[in-house]
């Protein structure tokens, strides 16, 4: 009885470890991730790599207008949320925002939580499907002006797979062959490259 005991006492111990591992790797992935993957290394010569970091109060102010600024683009449909398949209970996640030397412009990665029976082809494997892109912004007097950038990626099977894809093409494939995009997002010369005119300045001229 007493080894019968003992190897429950194991198994209990387990458990217990398995459950803390999960709350925390939550937590981590939620609230913590993004704000720490400045450090995280990319194709981007390392002495070009952005790593301005605001405090965490800054940072979780800036996703909470973020994730605002954005439902209100998705119940108008507008840009990136021009789909039917997005309604009231669909869920924006900012995964990462990075930010130039006085933080008055930033790239956010942005990924799409949407449950699967809103799919025109339902993945009945699954309870929710991903979608992910990304928004550049510029503050201007304490407000926060957003311009649609992308890629684009959809239908991913979990939100960990839809981080990764976005980012790789966001800080590691997003300069193109034809010279468009010459720099990664998280490449500091990126803060003063031509998209910022093409995205913000060029396209006010055309309104």
């Amino acid at each position: 009885m007493a080894v019968i005991g003992l190897y429950n006492n194991e198994i209990m111990k387990k458990l217990i470890f398995i459950g803390l591992f999960s709350i925390v790797a939550l937590l981590y992935f939620n609230y913590i991730y993004g704000w720490l993957s400045f450090y995280k290394t990319t194709d981007t010569p390392k002495k070009y790599l952005s790593v301005e970091m605001p405090s965490r109060e800054n940072y979780k102010h800036d996703n909470l207008v973020l994730v605002s600024l954005l439902k209100k683009k998705l119940i108008n449909y507008e840009g990136f949320f021009n789909n039917r398949s997005y309604f009231d209970s669909t869920e924006i996640i900012i995964d990462t925002i990075i930010y130039n030397a006085d933080f008055t412009k930033i790239a956010a990665i942005v990924v799409v939580k949407n449950p699967t029976y809103r799919q025109i082809s339902p993945d009945l494997k699954h309870k929710y499907y991903y979608d992910a892109t990304s928004y550049l912004g510029i503050r201007k007097n304490s407000m926060l002006e957003l311009s649609w950038v992308g890629p684009v990626f959809t239908n991913c099977v979990s939100y960990q797979r839809a981080s990764v894809d976005i980012r790789n093409a966001c800080f590691r494939t997003f300069v193109t062959p034809n010279g468009l995009y010459k720099y990664n997002m998280n490449d500091k010369r990126f803060w003063n490259s031509s998209i910022w005119i093409e995205k913000f300045i060029s396209k006010k001229e055309d309104m």
